[in-house]
C-alpha cells in the first residue's frame, strides 16, 4: 500500500502532498482538477510506467523543466521510499536513496492495477492492448518472465531491422549466419514466452469468466481463450486434433491445475465454445488456437515456431518483417461463440474489462502482494446492478483503493478518507 505521495510541477500539480489510509480512499473535485494525476503518480511509483503517458516528459508541466515524485510505500513489513525526477534531457529514479537504472525497475514489489472508462478498448481495440494487458500480469507471476519479454523484444527487433534492410538493399549486416542466428534466439525465447502465456491463460480464464458472472448476475456468460496461430500448427504435429473434447479437457485439468477465487463460479473453465457463424474471424471456435485445447510442452512450441519461420523465411524477406510469433497473438473473450469486440454490448464489453481487472489483482495478490486499486471514475458508466456488484468484490479484496470521482455521493460506498482537490 502507498502511505503518502508529494507532487511537484506533475501537469497541473504543484506543491502537493497527500497521505493515504489502508482502506478505501476518495480522490474528489471538479473535472480537470488533477484527479486522475494523482492516480496516475501513484500507478508510475509502483508500476515504473505511466498509464496514459508513452513518455514521462508528458508528465512535466507546462511551464517547468522537470517534475518531481516521490511516494512511500509499505512492502513487506518495511517501507519502500521512491522518487523520480523527470527532466527535459535526463531522469533521476531512485529506491530507498540508492539510484536505479530507470523507472521500469520499480516494476514487482508493489503493485497497482488501474480501472478506467478506457478499459473497454481491452475489448473493443486492437491485439496489442490485450497482449499489453496479459504481459504485465504475466510479471506478476515471476521477474523471469519479465526478463524473457525483454529479450524476446529485443531480438523481435533486430531480427526485423535485419529483414528491413535486406528488403531495401537485397542484403543485410552480417549475412544469412546472423539472420539464422537472429532467428533460433527469437525461436527459443518465443516457445518460453508462449509456454508462460499459455499457463496464464490457464489460470485466468476461469478467474475472469466467474467475475463476469458475478458482474452481469449469472444473466450472461463469456468464455476466454489464448490465440495463436502456432497452436494450429501443433495440432498438426503431435496429432491432437484426433483427441475428443473430454480428453482435451481432462488432460489439460492435470497438466495446468487452476486457480479460481472465492466467490467466483469457473462455469466452463474458460474453453472456447464451438460457434458457426458466417464471419470466421469473429468466431470462437474450439481447435483455432486457444490454450486450453491441448497441453503443449515448451519443446513442441519450440520446434512448431522453427518450421513456421522456416516456411516464411521468403515472404519476410520480401515484406522486411517478421510475420509469425507471441507479438502477433490475442486474447480472445467471447459471448455465445462470438468475439466480444465484434459482438458484445457496451455493457458486456464494461463488464469483462472489470472482469479483466480484478483477475489482474488476483494474480498480483497471490504472487506478490495486494495491490492498490486505482479507480478513475468507472462507476458513472455502469448501472444500478453492476455498480452494486464492482463494489461489492472491491470490498472482498480487502485491497487499498483510491478512487477519483466527482460525486462522492454517487458512490456506492463509504470512504475511510476523502481527498478534495478543489481546496
Amino acid at each position: 500500500m502507498i502511505s503518502s505521495l508529494s507532487l511537484a510541477h506533475v501537469r497541473s500539480l504543484d506543491g502537493r502532498e497527500y497521505r493515504f489510509v489502508p482502506g478505501i480512499n476518495v480522490i474528489h473535485g471538479k473535472n480537470g482538477c488533477g484527479k486522475t494525476t494523482v492516480l496516475e503518480a501513484v500507478h508510475l511509483l509502483a508500476q515504473g510506467f505511466s498509464f496514459r503517458a508513452h513518455d514521462l516528459k508528458e508528465l512535466i508541466a507546462w511551464n517547468a523543466n522537470e517534475m518531481i515524485l516521490r511516494g512511500a510505500f509499505e512492502y513487506d513489513g518495511r517501507e519502500l521510499a521512491r522518487a523520480v525526477q523527470v527532466g527535459r534531457y535526463k531522469n533521476i529514479v531512485k529506491e530507498n536513496g540508492e539510484p536505479l537504472r530507470a523507472v521500469s525497475q520499480f516494476f514487482g514489489k508493489a503493485p497497482a492495477v488501474i480501472m478506467q472508462p478506457s478499459d473497454i478498448e481491452l475489448l473493443r481495440g486492437a491485439p496489442e492492448i490485450r497482449r499489453r494487458w496479459l504481459d504485465e500480469i504475466l510479471c506478476f507471476r515471476s521477474a523471469s518472465n519479465a526478463k524473457v519479454l525483454r529479450d524476446y523484444r529485443r531480438v523481435l527487433q533486430q531480427r526485423n531491422q535485419w529483414l528491413r534492410q535486406f528488403k531495401k538493399d537485397g542484403a543485410a549486416l552480417g549475412g544469412e549466419d546472423l539472420f539464422h542466428v537472429l532467428t533460433d534466439q527469437l525461436v527459443a525465447l518465443g516457445a518460453k514466452l508462449w509456454a508462460a502465456r499459455i499457463s496464464l491463460s490457464n489460470e485466468i480464464s476461469p478467474i475472469i469468466t466467474g467475475y463476469y458472472r458475478r458482474l452481469s448476475g449469472g444473466v450472461d456468460t463469456i468464455t476466454c481463450n489464448y490465440k495463436s496461430s502456432i497452436l494450429k500448427d501443433l495440432d498438426a504435429l503431435d496429432a491432437a486434433v484426433f483427441m475428443d473434447e473430454n480428453e482435451l479437457e481432462a488432460v489439460a485439468a492435470e497438466s495446468s491445475p487452476q486457480y479460481v477465487p472465492e466467490g467466483c463460479d469457473a462455469g466452463e473453465n474458460g474453453a472456447g465454445q464451438n460457434g458457426a457463424g458466417s464471419n470466421p474471424n469473429d468466431a470462437c471456435v474450439a481447435g483455432s488456437g486457444s490454450a486450453s485445447d491441448a497441453p503443449v510442452s515448451e519443446e513442441m512450441l519450440k520446434n512448431a515456431f522453427a518450421e513456421k519461420l522456416a516456411g516464411l523465411e521468403f515472404i519476410e524477406k520480401l515484406q522486411g518483417i517478421t510475420m509469425s510469433g507471441p507479438h502477433k497473438d490475442d486474447l480472445a473473450l467471447c459471448a455465445s461463440g462470438y468475439e466480444m469486440r465484434s459482438v458484445g454490448s457496451q455493457g458486456q464489453c464494461r463488464s469483462a474489462a472489470i472482469a479483466m481487472r480484478f483477475a489482474a489483482v488476483d494474480v498480483a495478490a497471490r504472487y506478490l502482494t495486494k495491490p492498490v486499486l486505482l479507480l478513475d471514475d468507472i462507476f458513472a458508466e455502469l448501472d444500478v446492478d453492476r455498480r452494486g456488484a464492482v463494489a461489492s468484490l472491491i470490498r472482498e479484496k480487502d485491497c487499498q483503493v483510491l478512487i477519483a470521482t466527482p460525486q462522492v455521493e454517487e458512490l456506492p460506498f463509504k470512504a475511510d478518507s476523502e481527498i478534495s482537490l478543489s481546496d
